[in-house]
């Protein structure tokens, strides 16, 4: 497999497929023509994972996925797996494609890429957007999904990653969909998925584990309520909106839905099955979806009971009779039943032969989920002392006169727990389980969580002011308008993490995985960054301000209204970097790594230091050269200088 610092940019696979007969092996491909826009540059569609193109041959017309990073080595079987069983089921909204192994020759090297049909039509949000003021057009489009969702469920298939821009309604309004690196079929049964799928169409707890015939579920539910919403209420595009981004959702408001905007604008709609919709969903929210048993016996029974009150009255007396001969029976001893309460939570749980096998799906982990247990801060320190480590799923609610300031709870165990309202700082967390906790109005400064495992934590709000989160395991936690000023975070695992509006202003984040994170509107004055990974994260609107990101990664980071006034970028990567309306007076950026960075409408760059700047490209050079004065930077050498500008 090639080397990762050697795979292809997206500025790589775009030269290519300009000469399609000389990149493309496959017959089709090498004599098509690659789509370009009026100003004759190629059109091309981006995502997380593969960088689309559109070729065209006579009337047929494909799309062409080309890998932006290294693709799993199972990814050809997987996809094979996937074609062999499509193959025997029919269904209309699914496209043929072809896995190619020597699939695109980019600077004397083949890449594997993917070909698909091409879709005429738009994708969902688009789509949306342009009748949102139809509702019936909404209402038509729900029914659509429903049809979709009972034909995929029939076929023991999901598609993984349901979100706005996999769903296309075509040029006859017909649904169909597109990208299937996350898609389900019975022959990936127990492998884990490729992807975990779009987080604002996901649930807050979903992991790699939950890989199943019901893994769509929950997202065609958001789908499906935002319908329904927005044929009420179409204001609700305007104001929850994000262009590309969702269609009313966020992740954020799976995690708090009690407090989210979208789930209380929503419960105001006079219609029963839209708010009964909404419940559904802030119940899957919470991991409380309790799949209901078949409900059709239900229902023709009530319908014969409410037919006249004959049927009534012998319904009634029926009922009698049955009770009666229920408590005749109770009367006759008989041996002990086992009682599935009372099965010990290790024994394996007898299966009718006649069942089908579980598949693994979120649905089944959801309803696992234990019951939160109250405990007291007294109980807790008396319980830990005597040696009690594990109290997963507890409720601790602070009252006055509790004492857990300062205390030593290294290694304990409190996964799944909420803690409300305590007062916990400088408490010693050390090597703690914290999966999944959540934390409400809690004050942890200068706590010691150091080592611990937070994944899925919800700490948005908390004051962990000065906290020790060294090597911490913060994977997607949520951090939402936290308090991390001084914070220790060498090390720290915070890939997908929400950072969003948060202070870390002179924090400690030296070598952390911020892969990924969203740390738009982050106060990150004056915190250390260096060696850090930000590839793909978002720092808009971030300010930086005489922040140390020397060695940092920000390959593809996206830095749009970003302040890095006086910042330390010295040797940073840079590449395919997004860098609009930012601010560079004074930024040390001495041996950054600019190839393919978009530069555009720069603030500053008055006292910037650029000596040793790799890759900067001619047009970006001459740009800077234009908004540079004769100011010098620390160095005491001019901006003009550093640029090399000519005179």
């Amino acid at each position: 497999m090639t080397d990762i610092q050697t795979w292809p940019l997206n500025i790589d696979f775009t030269i290519a497929v300009q000469n399609p007969h000389l990149c493309f092996a496959d017959p089709d491909l090498k004599q098509s023509s690659t789509s370009k826009n009026s100003r004759g540059r190629v059109l091309l569609w981006s995502g997380n994972f593969a960088t689309v193109y559109k070729l065209t041959k006579g009337n047929r017309s494909w799309a062409v996925r080309c890998f932006t990073r290294i693709p799993q080595s199972d990814v050809q079987q997987r996809y094979r797996l996937i074609s062999e069983y499509l193959s025997q089921h029919q269904i209309p909204y699914l496209v043929d494609f072809e896995f190619l192994t020597q699939g695109i020759l980019v600077k004397g090297e083949w890449y594997p890429i993917l070909k698909m049909d091409w879709v005429e039509g738009s994708e969902l949000d688009r789509y949306i957007g342009e009748y949102i003021d139809d509702s019936q057009v909404l209402l038509r489009l729900d029914r659509q999904l429903k049809q979709l969702q009972k034909d995929l469920q029939q076929v023991g298939i999901a598609h993984g990653d349901l979100q706005h821009g996999n769903i296309m309604v075509d040029d006859q309004g017909e649904l169909k969909l597109v990208d299937y690196d996350g898609m389900y079929v019975p022959a990936l049964r127990g492998t884990p998925p490729l992807e975990v799928g779009h987080p604002n169409y996901q649930p807050p707890m979903r992991s790699p584990k939950d890989f199943g015939d019901q893994l769509d579920e929950f997202s065609f539910e958001v789908i499906s309520l935002s319908l329904r919403a927005l044929a009420s209420q179409p204001n609700l595009w305007e104001t929850f909106h994000e262009d590309n981004k969702n269609l009313i959702f966020r992740q954020n408001d799976f995690q708090e839905p009690e407090l989210s905007p979208v789930f209380q604008s929503i419960a105001s709609i006079p219609d029963d099955e839209t708010r009964e919709l909404c419940d559904r969903l802030i119940r899957r929210c919470h991991g409380k979806d309790q799949p209901e048993p078949s409900t059709q016996p239900f229902q023709k029974v009530k319908l014969v009971v409410t037919q006249s009150k004959k049927f009534l009255f012998w319904g009634a007396t029926i009922f009698a009779i049955v009770g009666l001969m229920f408590w005749l029976v109770k009367k006759i001893p008989s041996p002990p039943q086992p009682v599935a309460t009372n099965t010990p939570t290790n024994s394996p749980t007898p299966t009718p032969t006649n069942s089908p096998t579980p598949t693994n799906s979120p649905t089944p982990v959801a309803v696992t989920t234990p019951k939160l247990t109250p405990i007291t801060a007294t109980t807790l320190q008396a319980k830990y002392a005597e040696g009690q480590r594990d109290f997963r799923y507890v409720q601790l609610t602070g009252t006055q006169g509790d004492r857990l300031q300062g205390q030593d709870f290294s290694n304990i165990n409190l996964s799944g727990s909420v803690l409300e309202r305590v007062d916990l700082r400088q408490v010693i967390f050390r090597n703690a389980n914290l999966n999944g906790i959540k934390i409400v109005k809690v004050d942890l400064r200068g706590a010691d969580l150091s080592n611990s495992n937070l994944v899925d934590a919800n700490l948005a709000f908390s004051n962990l002011t000065e906290a020790n989160l060294s090597q911490a395991n913060l994977l997607r936690a949520n951090l939402f308008q936290a308090k991390l000023g001084s914070a220790l975070l060498q090390k720290a695992e915070l890939m997908k993490a929400n950072l969003s509006e948060v202070d870390l202003s002179s924090s400690n984040l030296k070598g952390a995985n911020l892969v990924l994170t969203n740390l738009r509107k982050a106060n990150l004055v004056k915190a250390n960054l260096s060696e850090s990974n930000l590839s793909a994260a978002n720092l808009s609107d971030a300010v930086l301000d005489d922040a140390d990101l020397s060695l940092a990664d920000l390959r593809s980071a996206e830095l749009h209204l970003t302040n890095l006034s006086n910042a330390n970028l010295s040797s940073a990567n840079l590449t395919a970097a997004k860098l609009i309306l930012i601010e560079f007076a004074g930024t040390n950026l001495n041996g950054a790594n600019f190839r393919n960075a978009i530069v555009e409408n720069v603030g500053s760059i008055e006292a910037a230091d650029f000596t040793n700047a790799l890759n900067l490209a001619p047009k970006i050079r001459t740009y800077f050269c234009s908004l540079a004065s004769g100011n010098v930077a620390e160095t005491g050498i001019s901006t003009k200088s550093t640029l090399n500008c000519l005179p």
